[in-house]
């Protein structure tokens, strides 16, 4: 019975030792640590610090504002779920006495577009610019508000963002995304302008070739009409016109069987020698626009590279 009670006060002073060492811990401090781990990019190591200075801190300042850091580096580590549920609960408890606060309202909207949720990211950072106009990070809501534009595909609304960044804050971290973003939506139009180019001419091929039939039926039918009263033909100008409509309706096949064959192509996607002449001056344009599309994006992998530590 006595080693059993020795057991238990051994155990006792044993967790006594260990709480009083977390209590004594210098927490404001583990806390720094864990920025540090953050700021170097070492997202899962800062978020078992983080982790531990909210399980185990007694101080509710540290706590707090915990919270919003774990909630970036679940974001940067691509956990947007646990991203999401800790920036919520500060979101929600700390409006009055997080120092982050503003900052969390923001990275809600880019947590929102990291979700593919593209209106609700505008929304959200909507809100950020009404209520924190001169805050540090304004710029980067009107590029991520021009991100989620163009996620949309609405180009020319997104362009007016990625504008405004780069002309009233010319000092901004995003300036140099913006004007990649810029090309790449030049790109992106021009693009569609040669689609639809490509898209015209197939189009015109069909409806050269319904012209052709519609006036070759009428021609074969005015045959028909004449060769029931070829017999009784005496003129010689009514014998020339009847010649004429054979070899003009003939031509008319010709030309027919010519569009027919060319259609075929173009539906295989093997341009013939006429179409790719025909298309030629497209197709060079398309050449260049591939070319620029490469130059974009290498330029972006760079851009990305940078970008982790601008949030």
């Amino acid at each position: 019975m006595k080693n059993y009670v020795k057991i238990l006060i051994v155990s006792y002073l044993f967790f006594a030792f260990l709480l009083s060492g977390q209590s004594n811990k210098d927490w404001e401090n583990e806390r720094q640590k864990a920025e540090n781990l953050f700021n170097e990019g070492k997202y899962d190591e800062s978020i078992i610090l983080f982790r531990e200075v909210i399980m185990s801190s007694n101080n509710e300042d540290i706590k707090r504002e915990s919270y919003f850091w774990i909630a970036k580096a679940y974001m940067n580590a691509n956990k947007l779920e646990q991203a999401e549920e800790n920036l919520e609960y500060y979101l929600s408890n700390f409006k009055d006495k997080g120092l982050n606060y503003p900052e969390a309202v923001y990275q809600k909207g880019r947590l929102l577009f990291l979700q593919e949720q593209y209106q609700s990211a505008i929304d959200q950072l909507n809100i950020f610019k009404k209520n924190y106009p001169d805050h540090i990070l304004i710029s980067n809501s009107f590029y991520w508000i021009g991100e989620s534009l163009y996620a949309l595909g609405q180009f020319d609304d997104s362009a007016y963002y990625f504008t405004i960044v780069i002309t009233k804050y010319p000092l901004s971290l995003k300036k140099e995304a913006s004007a990649y973003k810029l090309r790449l939506i030049e790109h992106k139009k021009s693009e569609l302008v040669l689609q639809n180019l490509l898209k015209w001419s197939q189009e015109q091929y069909l409806a050269s070739l319904n012209q052709f039939k519609i006036k070759e039926k009428t021609l074969q039918e005015a045959l028909n009409k004449y060769k029931q009263y070829e017999n009784n033909i005496i003129s010689n100008e009514e014998k020339d016109k009847f010649n004429k409509l054979i070899t003009e309706n003939q031509e008319l096949k010709n030309r027919i069987a010519e569009f027919e064959k060319q259609m075929e192509v173009l539906k295989a996607k093997i341009p013939d020698e006429e179409f790719l002449n025909r298309l030629k001056q497209l197709e060079l344009k398309e050449k260049l626009l591939k070319n620029k599309e490469e130059t974009l994006k290498v330029f972006e992998e760079e851009l990305k590279k940078k970008e982790k530590s601008l949030e």
